[in-house]
């Protein structure tokens, strides 16, 4: 899909933004305010050179309280245990959860005093296998 085809497909909420820089690929579409348990999400599909896409992020909007982003990490990780089984990794930071055509990735990143996130990634595995292929 290209970023059209995304804000079409997601409907209401979706809108292309200003293109941001990530590793490897670019965000190019955004839906704000997302409600998942309590909390407040901010998706951001990111799409190749090609403007294929090929991750969608889901990350808090808190960015700051690591009481509130280890809360989201705990009912994040209930949530898609919930919806795709036990994780095919998990220890107290991060759940990688592994489905036949794309990777699930749980993580809390915390620096404390500085920044505190809870992010789900989803990564098709043609590209989590394109990652790996050098190591």
């Amino acid at each position: 899909m290209n970023p059209s085809e995304v804000v079409a497909a997601q409907g209401n909420g979706a809108h292309l933004i200003s293109p941001e820089k990530y590793k490897g690929s670019v965000g190019k579409v955004r839906i704000d305010n997302v409600s998942i348990g309590s909390d407040l999400y901010t998706v951001t599909f990111l799409f190749d050179s090609s403007d294929r896409l090929v991750q969608t992020n889901v990350a808090s909007n808190e960015k700051k309280n690591e009481g509130i982003v280890a809360r989201q990490f705990g009912t994040l990780n209930q949530l898609l245990t919930q919806k795709y089984g036990k994780p095919e990794f998990s220890d107290p930071n991060k759940a990688t959860w592994k489905l036949p055509d794309t990777t699930v990735e749980l993580s809390q990143m915390v620096i404390s005093g500085i920044m505190a996130q809870t992010v789900v990634r989803y990564i098709p595995n043609s590209k989590v296998a394109n990652d790996t292929s050098n190591l």
